[in-house]
């Protein structure tokens, strides 16, 4: 598809019904703000009340080591109940670069720090609920320059993968927090489109990785 067949944004099929006087803030604290937001339909006219989740905007680094290693993450989700392995990232500050973000969240949680960063683009990681977009970067030539410093309450691991094993552990669900799995995606289509699809290959739920035995992983790479 070139970029001349790629279809255009057009205008929303709903539109905010009565100037936003019926849409009403539900929930609100440091990181969600919960809304009832009333729409209605062009083409139709009906109306709908959605629940929106306006949360900050975050970013996401693919960081590869020179000797092509990425630098992933292991932390506990909530969402899952589980620990995730992820690329680096967090959300972005009030007005802040993508680029600059990646590199210190990079550098926080990690101690890595290294080319200047690419921005490969937004992503919206679930548009039916969140107003968040998610931020995809690449650090090259990663390397760690000092201690982690991550947050407080985050208690995180790191582990170099080896770039070859990326697109294995993302077909069995080693790697499965979907905006990160998008943005390795991008970045390995980016550096060989072959590895994106290599063809059809079976599989079923026995493919996926054992929640109870996550502890086990790391020893397998």
């Amino acid at each position: 598809m070139t970029d001349e067949q790629i279809p255009r944004r057009v205008e929303p099929s709903w539109v905010s019904e009565g100037a936003s006087a019926h849409d009403l803030t539900l929930v609100e604290n440091w990181l969600i703000r919960l809304r009832r937001e009333r729409f209605r339909s062009r083409k139709s006219g009906r109306i709908h009340d959605y629940y929106v989740a306006q949360t900050p905007d975050a970013v996401h680094v693919v960081a590869i080591t020179p000797d092509q290693k990425v630098v992933m993450v292991r932390q506990f989700r909530a969402g899952s109940r589980s620990d995730e392995l992820e690329t680096p990232g967090g959300l972005l500050e009030q007005n802040e670069d993508a680029c600059a973000a990646g590199a210190r969240e990079l550098l926080e949680e990690t101690g890595y720090a290294g080319d200047p960063p690419q921005f490969l683009g937004p992503l919206w990681p679930n548009p039916g609920l969140l107003t968040t977009r998610i931020m995809t970067v690449v650090i090259r030539n990663a390397q760690q320059i000092a201690d982690p410093q991550p947050d407080p309450t985050e208690e995180l691991t790191i582990e170099l993968i080896q770039a070859r094993e990326i697109p294995k552990l993302i077909r069995t669900g080693h790697i499965a927090h979907a905006a990160c799995v998008a943005g390795l995606l991008w970045w390995i289509y980016l550096e060989d489109p072959d590895q994106v699809n290599p063809g059809c290959q079976k599989h079923n739920q026995s493919d996926r990785p054992d929640r109870s035995e996550q502890s086990d992983r790391s020893s397998n790479f």
